[in-house]
């Protein structure tokens, strides 16, 4: 057989699918590299003028006649015509079966118990809000002392003992009278040693009891006259009926000084004793009537002209507080007295009016 023949008879030997599934392994790559070889040589001889024009070769090449098993897979390749390569069979590597995923164990959640509803307080009561005070509609006279002749008018009481705003400032009965139609407050110095101060400068001061209110008018016309010293006063004042109210419980003092050429209002409020003031120009060595009103937290002052206020302060519970005052008329040294012996005060109070509400 030639080498013509030979190929050939590879070429028409079809390739059996189950003949090539048994080669897969090392011997059918032996195979396959095998046929490449034979391929290669074939190819040269053809090209080398080898083989003659009959078909008969110039080197004969002894083939065995039964193919060796490798051979038999070379030869079935050759016959499709094309050296195919088989793929090594991949083993199908099995996927790994799923571990049972443990189902874990339910725990029992215990529902919080719940705190019980706090059962809600009775709403406390509300206050009833404090009945306001009517507005009143006029003015009632509870006194109106003219001094005209005898003594003090029922009602008025007069200081006696020392005042505590300053050392050796004391008061005496004595130093308030009614005379030639005045009220007198004197200022002098007294030289008996039996005295409540011993021997030094006295006052005089009165109190009125009775007819204490939270609003009030006091009308007062006076004058000061002054003989070489100059003490300190304060025409008219309120003052709370309870002592120990002071400061929080209010003092006005309506016209205060320690001169003659003018005065002061002071409203003290608060427990640091705090004040409001006001300061008027007027003559007091001349007769000027002063009229001082308190109603419903508003203060007004007049002078002389008792129809148009010169002064007038809207306040309220906090600064005017609500408390029950009375009248005080009030002279003394104040914070020192003076040196000497000699010379005095006369504070003369012509009338006065207290009107409270209707």
């Amino acid at each position: 057989m030639t080498f013509r023949d030979w190929t050939r008879r590879i070429r028409k030997r079809p390739l059996s699918t189950a003949a090539s599934s048994r080669r897969v392994g090392g011997r059918g790559i032996l195979a396959l590299g095998l046929t490449a070889a034979i391929s290669i040589v074939a190819a040269s001889v053809i090209s080398s003028g080898l083989v003659r024009a009959n078909g008969t070769s110039v080197i004969s090449l002894r083939v065995p006649t039964e193919p060796t098993a490798s051979a038999r897979v070379l030869s079935d390749a050759t016959a499709q015509g094309t050296a195919t390569m088989s793929a090594p069979s991949v083993t199908a590597t099995p996927e790994p079966t799923p571990s049972e995923v443990p189902t874990p164990e339910a725990t029992a959640t215990v529902a919080p118990t719940l705190a019980a509803t706090p059962t809600l307080a009775a709403a406390p009561t509300r206050t009833a809000a404090p009945t306001p005070r009517p507005v009143p509609t006029g003015w009632v006279t509870v006194v109106n002392d003219q001094f005209n002749s005898g003594g003090l008018p029922s009602g008025w009481y007069s200081y006696d003992g020392p005042y505590g705003s300053g050392p050796r400032n004391c008061a005496i009965p004595s130093h308030a009278v009614v005379s030639g139609g005045y009220l007198h407050l004197l200022m002098s110095y007294e030289s008996s040693t039996s005295l409540p101060c011993g021997a030094g400068w006295y006052t005089g001061g009165l109190s009125l009891s009775g007819h204490s209110s939270v609003d009030q008018r006091v009308t007062v016309r006076f004058r000061i006259v002054d003989s070489g010293v100059a003490g300190h006063f304060i025409i008219p004042m309120r003052w709370p009926d309870i002592n120990s109210s002071w400061p929080a419980g209010g003092e006005e003092d309506f016209c205060e000084s320690d001169s003659a050429t003018g005065c002061r209002t002071f409203l003290h409020y608060g427990a640091n004793n705090s004040q409001a003031q006001h300061a008027y120009s007027v003559d007091l060595t001349q007769w000027h009537t002063l009229r001082f009103q308190r109603l419903n937290h508003v203060i007004s002052a007049f002078i002389d002209n008792m129809t148009t206020p010169v002064w007038s302060f809207s306040g309220s519970s906090a600064n005017l507080p609500d408390t029950l005052k009375h009248v005080v008329l009030q002279q003394e040294c104040h914070s020192s007295c003076p040196t000497g012996t000699a010379g005095g005060e006369d504070i003369q109070i012509d009338w006065i009016t207290i009107d409270n509400p209707a």
